[in-house]
């Protein structure tokens, strides 16, 4: 008899969920979030959490597997079926879904987020109490540290986040800015490109664009001086691999929500920020052309000050 591609899929599903079984035994609680990878990425702060407090057979529904390989936190992992997810629920397993926001298409637009970081929003609505750590984990093995050893001492650049699974326009910065910043670095250190092969080209990078997996630049982030872009993927995974960063933020998102304090964040002071804008922008991008690559200069130099010390964890606490 004929299998159709979903049947297949569902099959494969629940192949994955009896294994997963057969390693940890029935699940306590499944995570899942169909957001972009930074989204997945933030999970992990989840499940630390969730484990600090005792939870066991902790599972997650992911279409990025290679963000929680080697993470101690999770027992488990599964491909993205919502069907699956939902049967489960159904069969009493504790199911998770810590979306901090939602899309307002009609205005093109997220709705208002809550004034809680994303991270400390999440792990609320994972009924999470207490002390969390504002700050996403992923964990490499000795053997993809070294092979990203070659990024030592080097700027890591990204120049636009138009290649994301979720793109938005309001986050970008002026693709000539980010080659001033880099010519201008580049005389001082090596500057490593990653992003998509679309991505504006920065002069006298090591174009390493549409070049690397997820773990592979997570590897060269955790090697390298530090991380200018936006916000975003690279973003988040430069706070899980302890890299400082630069950010350029505009005026679309709050840091305070959604960055990381250790980080440089440049944000303009403008009536209409934050807007949650995807797209549209009634100001012409103020927000974004007002930061000029001085200002990013400056933030690198700011950074290289406190260049060899930890980085700072904010810590909230959830009622």
């Amino acid at each position: 008899m004929a299998v159709s591609m979903a049947q297949g899929q569902r099959f494969g599903s629940l192949r994955a969920v009896a294994g997963a079984v057969a390693h940890t035994g029935w699940p306590q609680v499944l995570v899942e979030f169909g957001g972009g990878i930074g989204d997945q990425l933030m999970c992990s702060a989840v499940f630390r959490e969730l484990r600090r407090r005792g939870g066991q057979r902790l599972w997650m529904m992911t279409g990025q597997p290679n963000l929680f390989s080697h993470n101690p936190d999770v027992d488990a992992l599964l491909p993205v079926d919502w069907r699956v997810s939902a049967l489960l629920a159904r069969l009493g397993v504790r199911r998770l879904r810590p979306v901090y926001t939602q899309r307002n298409p009609e205005n093109d637009s997220d709705d208002p987020p809550s004034p809680r970081h994303f991270i400390a929003q999440m792990c609320f609505l994972s009924s999470i109490v207490g002390e969390v750590a504002l700050r996403p984990y992923l964990y490499l093995t000795e053997a993809e540290r070294q092979a990203g050893a070659f990024a030592a001492g080097a700027c890591v650049i990204q120049s636009s986040g138009m290649a994301a699974r979720y793109p938005m326009r309001t986050k970008e910065w002026l693709p000539e800015r980010f080659a001033e910043v880099a010519a201008a670095l580049g005389k001082h250190q090596p500057i490593i490109q990653l992003g998509a092969p679309a991505d504006p080209l920065l002069p006298g990078a090591l174009d390493l664009r549409g070049k690397t997996t997820l773990r592979e630049s997570a590897a060269i982030l955790s090697n390298a001086r530090m991380f200018i872009g936006l916000a975003g993927l690279l973003m988040h995974m430069s706070r899980a691999v302890d890299c400082p960063a630069a950010i350029v933020y505009g005026g679309r998102e709050d840091p305070a929500i959604s960055g990381y304090s250790c980080n440089e964040n440049l944000t303009t002071a403008v009536p209409c920020a934050p807007c949650w804008l995807w797209n549209t922008c009634t100001y012409e991008h103020r927000c974004m052309t007002g930061i000029t690559s001085a200002d990013v200069l400056a933030a690198v130099a700011r950074l290289e000050t406190r260049r060899g010390t930890a980085l700072v964890v904010d810590m909230v606490t959830l009622p």
